[in-house]
């Protein structure tokens, strides 16, 4: 059984991570098919969209710490340094992708999981989801990208409480906290990602892409930056065959037909 299943409709790549029995606890296996697909997908214009999920009852529970196929030194400190850049490898990845990645999360989301699936654009829960960071519990630090993302969607104060108690957060108070975007019954989730991956991906991709890039870089940014990235980037778009379809579509007052080119 392929620890993720890889799969494409309509332009969508669908990656399933595939270890129900154990939650989809994260291994080396999954790491390496996350990191070398998403850089696979960079390069594919076949592909408009992403939808990450986990199969069976929980997206992930975080690192597998039965350590089956990870480095034998993960206990020293080279050991886990090197096993954390595969982590971030698979993160950087995914902020990189000039794509965008819908999150559909169900069940529970902990550690480096719940990272993960920050690490996605937009994020769709079912109703049973939680977020954990749950580090914490174990005397870690958070890794996987959590430090970056979790106070950009919640605010400092909240990044701070969320991983220094590792209280659990269900999808309601996610929704309100401004960690996720929408919640939905479970027999809904994925029918509600793969809608709106399919909305997504008849958008202007290359223009999403770059609007991604600016977006992910905007906390880091002056004033002066922000304006010079968008100029560049805007000089960029405007050679596209996407928005001579925008601007004809707009001028003829039909909707545009883009082709993420």
């Amino acid at each position: 059984m392929d620890d993720v299943i890889f799969s494409r409709e309509d332009r969508i790549e669908l990656i399933t991570l595939n270890r129900p029995d154990m939650l989809n606890a994260i291994n080396g296996s999954i790491l390496t098919l996350l990191s070398r697909k998403l850089n696979d997908l960079a390069l594919d214009d076949d592909v408009r969209a992403v939808v990450m999920t986990g199969s069976g009852k929980g997206f992930s529970t975080g690192a597998d710490l039965t350590g089956s196929d990870m480095r034998s030194d993960v206990n020293t400190p080279v050991g886990m340094r090197l096993s954390t850049q595969l982590y971030s490898s698979v993160i950087q990845a995914m902020a990189e992708l000039e794509k965008p990645i819908i999150g559909a999360i169900n069940g529970v989301a902990a550690g480096a999981g719940c990272n993960l699936a920050l690490a996605c654009d937009i994020l769709i829960a079912a109703e049973s989801a939680r977020f954990i960071e749950v580090f914490v519990r174990r005397g870690l630090v958070a890794d996987a990208g959590g430090t970056f993302f979790l106070p950009r969607r919640v605010g400092l104060a909240k990044a701070k409480e969320l991983m220094f108690t590792g209280e659990a957060v269900d999808a309601a108070q996610a929704l309100e906290l401004g960690l996720i975007n929408k919640v939905v019954p479970d027999d809904r989730l994925m029918d509600e990602a793969m809608d709106l991956a399919r909305r997504l991906a008849r958008g202007p991709t290359r223009a999403i892409g770059m609007m991604k890039s600016m977006l992910n870089r905007s906390y880091e940014s002056d004033l002066r930056t922000a304006l010079e990235r968008e100029a560049t980037l805007q000089g960029i778009a405007v050679s596209t065959a996407d928005v001579l379809e925008g601007v004809t579509s707009f001028l003829e007052k039909r909707q545009p037909e883009f082709k993420g080119k």
